[in-house]
């Protein structure tokens, strides 16, 4: 009674309905995905045009005063500064309001498709059996789980309550053995 016993005819017939749950949360975790993609990018073009209206009217007070004390003072030195800023401002023009992120999207695509190699971290993906390795190879890897009894750090049972006044923060604590 209360009891559900399955044979294997049951799992088999059970077997497309199980797949389509499963695809349907697959289909789920990609959208939530995406959407998750979408916000975070349109908050950095959010973010970036916000940006650029304080970065353009910070160039645009500089100009006029450059342009003012470059003229009044019969230097024209003193225009170069223009040159740095209009190159970054028109950079940060061209990401938020032009075609930069189109073109950075269609190398990014080129990469994926033709320079797959260059992809890769360094060292090649990472395996459970190459960390393993890695973790062993330390001195101070631990070898055992759960820690051994004679552990320092070892967690005792049944200690006596601490008191509440105890100078000693070894004896406040009371949790560990030393």
């Amino acid at each position: 009674m209360g009891q559900w016993n399955s044979t294997p005819s049951e799992i088999h017939e059970d077997e497309p309905f199980l797949l389509y749950k499963e695809q349907l949360q697959q289909e789920r975790m990609m959208e939530l995905q995406n959407q998750w993609l979408e916000r975070t990018n349109a908050m950095e073009i959010a973010w970036s045009r916000e940006f650029v209206r304080y970065y353009g009217a910070f160039c645009a007070v500089s100009t006029v005063g450059l342009c003012v004390g470059a003229f009044q003072r019969r230097r024209l030195v003193l225009l170069a500064p223009l040159v740095p800023l209009g190159c970054v401002l028109t950079y940060q023009l061209d990401q938020v309001y032009g075609t930069l992120r189109g073109r950075v999207r269609v190398e990014a695509e080129r990469l994926m498709g033709s320079e797959r190699a260059k992809l890769g971290p360094p060292g090649g993906h990472l395996t459970f059996q190459a960390l393993e390795d890695i973790r062993k190879a330390r001195p101070n890897a631990l070898r055992a789980w759960p820690i051994p009894h004679d552990h320092p750090l070892r967690i005792q049972k049944n200690l006596p309550t601490p008191r509440l006044d105890a100078k000693d923060p070894d004896v406040s604590c009371g949790h560990f053995t030393k």
